[in-house]
């Protein structure tokens, strides 16, 4: 039985913890309750929203107007040397599964928070490998009506798909693997993670990465030559590479601050804003414009 909630509370159903209310709140466990929760919409004549792990999400300042869906579908399972994964179900489950079965292919990506429907519509990756790699065919919901895409439909790019473009909802996936040794695959996880956990400790309260890497081939020739060419890696730059060049490290607009340590980490002290976040942003856009002429997009989503 589907359950609505009232002007709830969305600051925890992120990672940032910024955010204001929702008009209406639902959690959805399988599909014909995300089609009840869009029925439900319907009648109420609001729009809806989906989100399920909120690694990557800004809620704004004012009020959500709408029927905010939460993804939180868990069935995964194992066959033919393939996961049949729900979009709800954490990233790091279906990594420690495909390692654990001896599936190479994933095991980069290990400690990138969210769920596989999130890593899914922004292609996430690490590493020099995204997870579109491992992308055999993705079943969506296109209006009520569900249908599969085979990993070439959806369009991937770097930290772009088909699904930023088309109000797709991403249902489960179809993931492929090589085989690989289970003790290699583990202990690059497990190496890869505590790497991550050095940068993203513990109750920080921050989306990850906030720009996208920028591509070589979009930069204009004359940048290049203000850039460090051992700093490159795989046709890209390092966004927190360029943000360090103009002075991003510490930097701070209200309850946002970058850190220390990296450049391209947004961090909540508590009482950050989303107003806060956008302003950093542009203030940090224009520096980078000036400078290299080079257009940075964010890699969070803006709900």
């Amino acid at each position: 039985m589907l359950k609505i909630r009232k002007n709830v509370n969305t600051a925890p159903l992120s990672t940032f913890k910024i955010g204001n209310r929702a008009r209406y709140f639902c959690e959805v466990k399988n599909d014909n309750e995300l089609l009840d929760a869009i029925t439900v919409a319907e009648q109420l004549a609001i729009p809806y929203k989906i989100i399920a792990g909120g690694s990557n999400v800004v809620f704004p300042d004012k009020p959500l107007n709408c029927l905010l869906v939460k993804v939180i579908s868990s069935k995964l399972k194992v066959a033919d040397g393939k996961i049949i994964s729900d979009a709800g179900v954490p990233l790091s489950r279906v990594i420690a599964v495909a390692v654990k079965n001896g599936f190479k292919g994933l095991e980069t990506l290990s400690g990138i928070p969210g769920t596989l429907g999130g890593a899914i519509v922004g292609n996430a990756g690490a590493y020099g490998h995204s997870i579109s790699e491992a992308v055999e065919s993705v079943e969506i919901l296109d209006g009520k009506n569900k249908r599969w895409l085979t990993g070439g439909e959806c369009s991937f790019a770097y930290r772009e798909s088909i699904f930023k473009e088309r109000p797709y909802i991403v249902l489960r996936t179809v993931l492929k693997f090589q085989k690989g040794d289970p003790g290699e695959l583990k202990k690059t996880s497990k190496n890869i993670i505590q790497v991550r956990l050095k940068k993203y400790k513990p109750g920080l309260c921050c989306p990850g990465s906030f720009f996208k890497n920028v591509l070589v081939k979009d930069v204009p020739h004359q940048a290049l030559k203000l850039i460090d060419p051992n700093k490159i890696m795989g046709g890209k730059i390092p966004t927190g590479y360029l943000l360090e060049k103009v002075g991003a490290r510490g930097m701070r607009r209200g309850g946002i601050k970058i850190a220390d340590f990296h450049g391209n980490l947004f961090i909540n002290d508590g009482r950050a804003r989303a107003a806060d976040v956008k302003s950093l942003s542009r203030i940090l856009k224009s520096k980078i414009k000036r400078k290299f002429g080079i257009n940075l997009e964010e890699e969070v989503r803006y709900l």
